[in-house]
């Protein structure tokens, strides 16, 4: 393109609206003909600021994954001052577009398994898709610390979690669309680094990428151009994805109308969240801290009898909150003795009371990776945890539990309790008296 219709480009009302309304709080600089960033930080005040980055020479548009007080005042030591959130964003990166194309559609669907339906999708300009979920969807709290305080560990450990979630359907998916040895030439590595004993490995042709969650990290904004292609980076319905082609993208074939990170839906991604804190803590100890065990042990499994009452209600089966509670079933189950073949099949039960029920593969996934744990068990969410047992109607706590002060603290110990369990440290035993020797006189 020339640099006239590069300037014609960014100079579209519907390009400048959709690109201010995501600059909003964020960090935004220009990228050059070569990869050379503009000063930072900068920022857009107003859509004439667009223009003005072009007219300087630069040809892509990038914007921070964290959301800033003030964009401006940034500096290495006030980072965690003026944040005041982040998006969770994905990157599906790899080298050949239909890859990316499954790739993409299979981590939609992951998001969906996981309750979120508030996230948003756009082509890269290449061969890949960014993958978001907006701040407003991320809890408030995890395990009583503030979540913009977690970052990036926290959008890491997610980021983690999902790869491993999508790592069975990313094979399948990409095995439908051509034969290993297809799909090696295509990615531009010999088939033997593709096979794997069970298969093929689907992060050889895919990555789902970490990188943007590094901080002061910039990630390419909606609706810029890709210097490489000349792309655009285009916004693209989910339902969209299994038919979208990269020409598409053209600059002179679209309207913007599509917004990216731009939904209103509060607290959505609390399951995900709570799902990748849990195998954060089964397989590479807590975030930001080490995992609080309940060191509990039984000789057999506890009997349902004596499960506490919000485990009881759940059982009965649900209508909301059915994926946090097959993350309180999993846990506590195996926390109070269960062996995975009876969580097994206590999960298919329960799941048929359910309104709907969950897919099979989310329940199959969760035993799969709980019975593969080498990690001791994990306890269920604390009993005063928000966003959880009274968040979905279930909580009833009974004289057992502590009535409303819940000072029995977890379900887990909910059983110990009743059962008298708890040892009390014993009273020493009183000192015998020595007896003194008699004399005879």
């Amino acid at each position: 393109m020339y640099f006239s219709q590069i300037l014609n480009y960014y100079s579209r009302q519907d390009i400048q609206q959709k690109m201010m309304e995501v600059a909003r709080d964020r960090e935004v600089t220009g990228i050059f003909r070569g990869g050379a960033f503009g000063q930072r930080p900068g920022s857009l005040q107003y859509p004439a600021d667009i223009t003005s980055i072009v007219k300087n020479g630069a040809l892509e548009l990038h914007c921070s994954i964290e959301r800033w007080s003030q964009p401006m005042a940034l500096k290495a030591d006030n980072y965690s001052q003026l944040r005041t959130g982040w998006d969770f964003i994905v990157d599906v990166d790899c080298d050949d577009f239909r890859h990316g194309r499954a790739a993409a559609q299979v981590l939609c669907k992951a998001l969906e398994d996981h309750g979120i339906r508030g996230y948003s999708v756009k082509f890269t300009g290449g061969t890949g898709f960014h993958i978001g979920v907006p701040w407003g969807s991320m809890p408030e709290k995890v395990d009583f610390k503030a979540s913009v305080k977690l970052f990036p560990d926290l959008p890491r450990a997610m980021c983690a979690y999902l790869k491993e979630y999508c790592r069975d359907e990313l094979e399948k998916t990409l095995m439908k669309l051509d034969s290993p040895e297809k799909l090696a030439e295509q990615a531009k590595i010999k088939v033997g680094e593709l096979l794997s004993k069970d298969g093929i490995n689907p992060f050889k042709l895919v990555e789902l990428d970490a990188v943007l969650i590094s901080p002061r990290h910039l990630f390419r904004m909606p609706y810029s151009l890709n210097m490489k292609s000349m792309l655009a980076s285009l916004p693209v319905k989910p339902s969209d994805l299994s038919h979208f082609e990269r020409q598409q993208a053209e600059p002179g074939r679209f309207k913007a109308t599509l917004g990216f990170l731009d939904s209103d839906a509060k607290d959505e991604a609390g399951a995900l969240v709570a799902e990748a804190v849990d195998w954060q803590a089964k397989n590479k100890g807590a975030l930001g801290g080490p995992v609080r065990k309940l060191e509990l042990s039984f000789s057999r499994a506890v009997e349902p009898a004596h499960f506490p009452p919000c485990i009881k209600r759940i059982m009965e089966g649900l209508q909301d909150g059915r994926k946090r509670s097959v993350f309180i079933l999993t846990n506590f189950l195996s926390s109070v003795g269960w062996k995975w073949e009876d969580i097994d099949k206590l999960l298919a039960e329960w799941n048929s009371k359910n309104i709907p029920p969950l897919p099979d593969n989310y329940i199959r996934y969760h035993v799969r990776r709980g019975s593969g744990s080498q990690a001791k068990p994990v306890p269920p969410p604390g009993c005063r945890n928000e966003g959880w047992y009274e968040s979905i109607g279930v909580c009833i706590p009974d004289e057992t539990c502590g009535g409303a002060s819940k000072s029995v603290g977890n379900p887990a110990r909910y059983p110990v309790r009743k059962l008298g369990m708890l040892k009390k440290p014993d009273k020493p035993a009183p000192k015998k008296r020595k007896s003194r020797p008699t004399y005879r006189t």
